[in-house]
């Protein structure tokens, strides 16, 4: 009795510490700064916002063409699963994937400042 009223608390921490989120460094979980620039310049000097959802996907898509392909780009830390964006380098998957959390991120009229972050799941 006496011993199940100290292994019960040792068990609750520990299974509170592994149930703590941890989060992979921005850096390995957003590949492609250039690109993506390039991507939102495209994006406000063609006007890309006054395209409905599907048209935005498409030329976003048509923008990617020429991505070089690369693949296990959702597989970037064997122990925390975290939504994750390449644009260096897309699969089948995670182009489509990218082209459409591009094209959602259209908030108020404008571009938002933060970046989208996408999980093919």
């Amino acid at each position: 009795m006496r011993a199940s009223k100290v292994i019960a608390p040792i068990v609750l921490i520990c299974a509170t510490a592994f149930a703590v989120e941890t989060r992979l460094p921005f850096q390995t979980v957003f590949k492609g700064q250039a690109q993506f620039n390039r991507l939102v310049s495209l994006a406000k000097s063609n006007d890309w916002k006054s395209l409905s959802i599907g048209e935005r996907t498409a030329v976003v898509g048509q923008a990617l063409s020429g991505t070089r392909y690369k693949s296990y780009t959702l597989e970037i830390d064997n122990r925390i699963e975290s939504p994750s964006v390449n644009f260096n380098g897309l699969d089948c998957w995670t182009f489509f994937e990218t082209s459409l959390a591009f094209a959602r991120m259209r908030i108020a009229g404008r571009f938002s400042k933060h970046r989208s972050r996408s999980r093919g799941c």
